[in-house]
């Protein structure tokens, strides 16, 4: 009978400690859950998160996972649209079990999963989505390792406008969280620097803009700020050489991806040597060790070099989660979001820390740097910042 009673409190211990772990630890994983368009306009994000996600998972798991377990990734599609996204983030901490989510690159969709993740209390990671408004909520469980609008415009693409010593530049603006508040942004920097500007607003599908670069080739502008995501840019580009805009004034892709997808080339023909973007990743210019083992890894998986940057920003959020999961020593939400806030971290672009003074869209962001890039004879070509130059601007 003695024997009986010992063994009953044993396993009530157990299963107190299992309890008290959550069913994360229990588990024989742990599950950090990714947002993200895999279908829709820009589904060639979701194709390069998940690229990122191998490599991250492969790399944290052959290092001894996290917690002494193995990290694994749920991915749920958020098609770019709000509603989908908000209630797809809440299946992956109700149903899941996630203890932390990353990725998202729509502002709109990032916009509505932040409220999500405030009120269940979830660590959220935002990796690819700039509205200033995500970090600037001053939420506790929201942070940023990715560009945001302000960072953009005020490190990266103000600073090489008046590099270059343009005059006059046009602003095209999606109408969108991301288009109007980046656009917003824009205005007051070259309001700054004394640059004269015209502005429009466009759909972000839209397929016909002849109307629209008439009326900017009318304006006669030195650079076309163009703030359109998907394959609408490709149109832009595209027409803009067809009406004569473009070689005298240059075009900047201000979001950088969709200038590095595969049917850039096919959708925009030879008009697209000379289009600039805005980009994290060059294969010559490498930040860290870390950046070009990435490089490395991803030919060796998948025969190719990388084009999307978003994978390389994909798999610096993984190690950064797996990284804070580690410290913490817990996957306590608010343990993890103390471990993220002490975060101090070498990734592929560089020292990851967030920053913690409230107020802006500084708090809980990190602001990788970014490169200015052109293509020229379909090779890439940083033009800034000065000191990562691989060439000068061609028209």
């Amino acid at each position: 009978m003695k024997k009986c009673r010992m063994l009953i409190c044993l396993m009530l211990a157990t299963v107190g400690t299992v309890l008290l772990l959550g069913p994360a630890l229990a588990a024989d994983t742990i599950k950090v859950g990714v947002v993200g368009p895999r279908t829709g306009g820009a589904a060639a994000t979701g194709k390069a998160f998940e690229e990122g996600i191998q490599l991250a998972t492969e790399y944290v798991n052959a290092k001894g996972g996290v917690l002494g377990k193995k990290l694994e990734v749920v991915f749920e599609d958020t098609a770019g649209a709000p509603d989908k996204a908000a209630s797809g983030f809440e299946r992956l901490v109700t149903r899941d079990k996630v203890v932390m989510v990353l990725g998202e690159s729509h502002s709109s969709a990032a916009l509505a999963e932040i409220e999500v993740a405030n009120r269940l209390k979830v660590p959220f990671v935002v990796v690819e989505a700039w509205a200033d408004p995500i970090t600037a909520k001053n939420y506790k469980y929201v942070f940023r390792a990715g560009p945001s609008n302000s960072g953009v415009v005020n490190e990266s693409i103000a600073k090489w406008v008046a590099h270059e010593g343009f005059k006059k530049a046009y602003i095209v603006a999606e109408n969108t969280d991301w288009g109007i508040g980046i656009a917003d942004l824009c205005k007051a920097a070259l309001d700054t620097i004394g640059v004269e500007y015209g502005f429009l607003m466009t759909e972000r599908t839209s397929q016909d803009l002849y109307t629209e670069l008439n009326k900017i080739k009318a304006f006669n502008p030195d650079v076309v700020l163009a703030f359109v995501y998907g394959t609408g840019l490709h149109y832009l580009v595209a027409q803009a050489g067809e009406v004569g805009l473009t070689p005298k004034a240059a075009v900047l892709d201000g979001a950088g991806p969709p200038s590095l997808w595969p049917d850039f080339w096919t959708n925009v023909g030879d008009y697209g040597d000379g289009a600039t973007f805005v980009s994290s990743m060059h294969e010559k210019v490498e930040l860290t060790e870390l950046a070009a083992q990435f490089r490395e890894s991803y030919v060796k998986a998948f025969g190719k070099s990388p084009t999307d940057y978003k994978s390389r920003s994909m798999f610096d959020a993984v190690l950064i989660a797996a990284d804070a999961i580690n410290r913490a020593g817990s996957t306590d939400a608010d343990i993890l979001v103390d471990a993220l806030e002490k975060t101090e971290l070498l990734v592929t672009r560089g020292t990851a820390r967030f920053g913690t003074t409230k107020g802006g869209p500084e708090y809980h962001h990190w602001m990788p740097p970014m490169l200015i890039i052109q293509w020229q004879n379909k090779e890439q070509v940083v033009l800034y910042p000065p000191d990562a130059a691989t060439g000068k601007l061609k028209r």
